[in-house]
């Protein structure tokens, strides 16, 4: 481990800026003492998901269903979730039966304000090596072979499922972004294309998102122990804090991205993120008339950004 961690930590070591050396020394310091003292875990899984919802039973429905139906060699699912209702939560209640599988786990955050405890917690029990985020209002379009997109060594890769070549515009900021140069000869197939975050812009330079990406367990357990976090999109703020030392791995993504997040809507109130105009209510009030997202018609569907707002039916159960 305190190979790895030193071929880490080399690239920026004299990178750091005055106004935040100190906080960054003293963080990274602790959080690779945490990694050197962590024992691996043995698990039956090399890689763990953990899926981010609230209040969008309709959406989740949608994601797990095409994750069922487009994934081979699934790993577990654990669906930390909040509801603000009891309607939501009646909603979420019927869609834990619709769901009722052994690769996936609904965990019901403690209280509004446990979300930084709750998945703390549920990362010290994740037996695996790997873990890949996702949010609810993510779909998956195309057919995917985990086993393939997990084998990455995350300490030099931090690979996407959300990426691909035809993505050349940046949904939240609105502006168009530059396909980044690609690596050649760090991968064996030619299905997927390998680049430098440091080098990418905007979406092609962010390797610490919740949308589909690869990481080490034990590292972001240790960061998420280091950061103060609220809710999932704080979660993603914080870990910029730790943003040198991904910067300079590698992303490695299919040409067709595997995944798209559908914006249509938003459940929090940290950010301005842009988002559609499609209420989270109203389509609690579609779930509870029976219906779904007819998800299937989107698969193979073409996406300029990672995030792009889709007009979708809507069908029953």
């Amino acid at each position: 481990m305190k190979k790895i961690i030193n071929s880490i930590l080399r690239p920026f070591k004299l990178e750091l800026q005055p106004l935040s050396v100190r906080w960054q020394r003293d963080a990274f310091a602790e959080l690779y003492a945490s990694l050197d003292l962590r024992t691996e875990k043995e698990g039956e899984y090399s890689a763990d998901a953990i899926v981010f919802s609230k209040d969008r039973a309709l959406q989740l429905h949608a994601l797990l269903a095409s994750y069922g139906e487009k994934v081979a060699a699934p790993v577990p699912l654990h669906v930390l979730y909040q509801t603000s209702n009891r309607s939501h939560t009646k909603a979420y209640d019927e869609l834990i039966e619709i769901f009722k599988q052994p690769n996936i786990t609904f965990v019901k955050q403690h209280s509004t304000g446990s979300f930084r405890n709750d998945l703390i917690e549920k990362l010290s029990c994740i037996q695996s090596e790997k873990i890949l985020f996702l949010v609810d209002d993510i779909i998956f379009v195309e057919d995917l072979n985990m086993n393939d997109f997990i084998r990455f060594n995350t300490f030099k890769f931090v690979p996407t499922l959300r990426m691909g070549v035809h993505l050349e515009e940046c949904y939240p900021l609105k502006k168009k972004q530059p396909l980044p140069y690609w690596t050649t000869g760090e991968l064996d197939s030619g299905d997927k294309v390998c680049w430098e975050w440091k080098s990418g812009i905007y979406d092609w330079g962010y390797p610490l998102s919740v949308d589909g990406h690869l990481f080490s367990t034990q590292e972001i357990f240790a960061i998420s122990k280091l950061i103060e976090f609220k809710a999932p999109n704080t979660f993603e703020d914080g870990l910029q804090k730790f943003a040198d030392l991904f910067l300079p791995r590698l992303g490695v993504c299919y040409r067709k991205s595997k995944i798209i997040n559908i914006p249509c809507n938003k459940v929090q109130l940290e950010n301005n993120n842009i988002c559609g105009n499609i209420s989270h209510d109203f389509l609690l009030e579609q779930w509870e008339k029976g219906m779904q997202m007819n998800y299937k018609k989107l698969y193979g569907f073409l996406n300029k950004s990672a995030h792009q707002e889709i007009t979708f039916e809507l069908i029953r159960r």
